[in-house]
């Protein structure tokens, strides 16, 4: 009987052919579980722990999980290929500082896209984010996710990424509450919605404006110029994983660097494997939306930790945004 693995992960997210040649392989077979954001991906670790080998993880939800003590610490033995991970993305991460838990998957940038065909101008900002989604209203999204959202807010207004001040929430408060009336969705898998059409300007994420590019839409996206934020995905091992030595095996396979360029390829994202990019053309390597030059790249934030008090400010914001 071969031996089965079960992966939560995002709509799309993984290479089908990367999960073929692992059961090839390996004799094994990968179910997947898919989940629309990170909210019901902690939900799910929470409620159901036992029913998962390997997730996806933000960098975010690492850090929520691992204090729950969800993440099962790594076994580096079975992990031969993490020679294989650039060291920027290995130690010293805030949400992991000695990789303890987590590989990383894939990075990237939170910014805004829109459709050329039906926005004319060439928006460079936040600014222009909020101006645009006025004069479009009715056909513009944001992601369902609390971060990114309060996070682009702020950073209009000039503060951190991670402000949490009474007096700095209150004025992305003000912001957020003059967008939501022209909102078509709060959408974490907006990509059909802008593939169609129906939306024509979405905040969201670098990787998703490359795939809709290489499917034939039309589609610019914009890391705006004042600063957003700088994330990445990762791999990780459920503490109450049913199989965590195949498990293993799964996360030690996805880190070989040709795997790991084939990742970078389907998802459109970068790569942390410096070994990967040998195995990456050209126009990948030098597109600017996804490797940004060192000037925007100054501009970025990670989303850090939050002080309790300035968490649940945060947590009320968005309730009372979602609302």
């Amino acid at each position: 009987m071969k031996k089965s693995l079960t992966l939560l992960t995002w709509p799309d997210y993984i290479s089908p052919q990367t999960l073929k040649q692992f059961e090839d392989e390996f004799e094994a077979h990968v179910e997947l579980e898919i989940v629309p954001s990170a909210v019901e991906l902690i939900e799910r670790q929470q409620t159901e722990p036992a029913s998962i080998d390997v997730l996806v993880a933000p960098d975010y939800a690492v850090r929520e999980l691992g204090t729950q003590g969800r993440l099962l610490r790594l076994d580096r033995s079975q992990l031969p290929n993490l020679e294989h991970l650039d060291s920027r993305f290995y130690l010293g991460r805030a949400h992991d500082p000695e990789s303890q838990v987590i590989v990383i998957e894939v990075w990237g940038t939170t910014g805004f896209m829109y459709r050329t065909d039906m926005i004319y101008e060439m928006p460079e900002s936040w600014a222009d984010f909020w101006r645009l989604a006025e004069k479009l209203s009715g056909r513009v999204t944001v992601l369902d996710s609390p971060g990114e959202v309060i996070g682009a807010a702020l950073k209009m207004r000039g503060h951190s990424y991670n402000a949490a001040s009474s007096e700095q929430l209150a004025e992305a408060r003000q912001d957020l509450l003059a967008l939501k009336p022209h909102l078509l969705a709060f959408e974490t898998n907006y990509r059909p919605l802008l593939a169609s059409g129906k939306a024509c300007l979405s905040l969201g994420w670098n990787g998703d404006a490359a795939s809709l590019i290489a499917q034939g839409s039309p589609i610019r996206y914009v890391l705006p110029r004042e600063g957003s934020q700088i994330w990445e995905d990762d791999w990780a091992i459920a503490a109450a994983a049913p199989d965590p030595d195949l498990a293993h095996t799964f996360l030690n396979f996805l880190l070989r660097p040709e795997v790991a360029a084939q990742e970078a390829r389907y998802t459109r994202y970068a790569t942390g494997n410096h070994s990967a990019r040998a195995f990456l053309e050209e126009e990948l390597i030098n597109d600017p939306s996804t490797y940004p030059s060192p000037e925007r790249l100054a501009k970025l934030e990670y989303g850090m930790p939050i002080h309790s008090d300035g968490q649940q400010r945060r947590e009320q914001l968005w309730s009372e945004v979602r609302a």
